[in-house]
């Protein structure tokens, strides 16, 4: 390429990264921001003008690390992070291949009123599941956290494997029953192979929301099944909030997800270009 079109191309660009810079900052400030004052002393937290330049202290991660009802909390949350994603993965599977390809009736209906309840907020489902789970003994339990779970994240699976099941050739389905399949055989033989990533990346962004949700779990929670989310709150007081072990509890459960994400975004960018053409 000609020095002058690559000026021009760079220039054409540069409003693109301009904005993808900002978008940068104004995300990665505020996590900065909080691992300061989690590493800063009560006095150099608030300090006016800021402190820039400080030695590291590490007591606030010591004292959240060795409190036993945050260890629980991150115990919690990996167990209903885990019961609930396979949950999720478990119904939205079949249920997205029989809105996608099968006839069956109402499945247009069915299709909006999925994404209608994930729209709705968490709010309105606490006080009637809080009456539900005090009378058959789920309150305060992982697996009732997890059941409560999937009113958000099982419409979400099944509408993000729609679009992925609708990339998968109708040839390779009739092939498939020539050869003598059954439905859920040519899901298991065809249909998950080919959209794995899809399903990877479902599996990673319920994983995430489950694992940061705080609502429903303040909710239908309150000693045994805390998520660490829950117990980030637990820092505030009535009269004082205790910002040095709140930053750190709240860096401590942010990383775990920031791992998953990093490990997985191969996954997640592939599986979700797999159902961009078609939805």
């Amino acid at each position: 390429m000609e020095p002058r079109g690559r000026l021009a191309r760079a220039v054409a660009l540069a409003p693109h990264y301009l904005i993808a810079l900002l978008a940068l900052a104004l995300t990665v400030f505020p996590l900065l921001w909080i691992l300061g004052i989690s590493l800063k002393t009560k006095r150099d937290a608030f300090a006016i003008p800021p402190v820039w330049r400080f030695e590291p202290v590490w007591e606030n991660y010591v004292r959240v690390l060795e409190s036993p009802g945050f260890r629980e909390a991150i115990g919690n949350s990996v167990l209903v992070t885990l019961l609930g994603v396979a949950l999720s993965l478990l119904l939205a599977i079949p249920a997205a291949y029989a809105l996608n390809r099968q006839r069956v009736r109402g499945r247009r209906v069915l299709a909006v009123w999925l994404l209608l309840a994930y729209m709705l907020p968490e709010f309105l489902f606490i006080i009637p599941m809080y009456v539900l789970y005090q009378a058959i003994g789920l309150y305060d339990t992982t697996t009732g956290l997890a059941l409560a779970y999937q009113i958000h994240v099982l419409p979400f699976a099944v509408w993000l494997l729609r679009s992925f099941f609708a990339e998968v050739p109708d040839e390779l389905e009739e092939a498939a029953r020539i050869d003598g399949c059954g439905s859920l055989a040519v899901l298991w033989r065809v249909y998950l192979p080919l959209t794995l990533p899809g399903i990877a990346a479902t599996a990673v962004l319920n994983a995430i929301w489950i694992w940061n949700e705080l609502a429903i779990a303040l909710g239908l929670t309150f000693r045994h099944a805390q998520t660490v989310t829950v117990a980030v709150t637990s820092y505030r007081g009535y009269a004082s909030i205790e910002w040095g072990p709140m930053t750190a509890a709240s860096i401590l459960a942010i990383l775990p997800m920031l791992a998953l994400a990093f490990l997985a975004q191969r996954w997640i960018v592939k599986g979700l270009t797999l159902g961009a053409v078609k939805g």
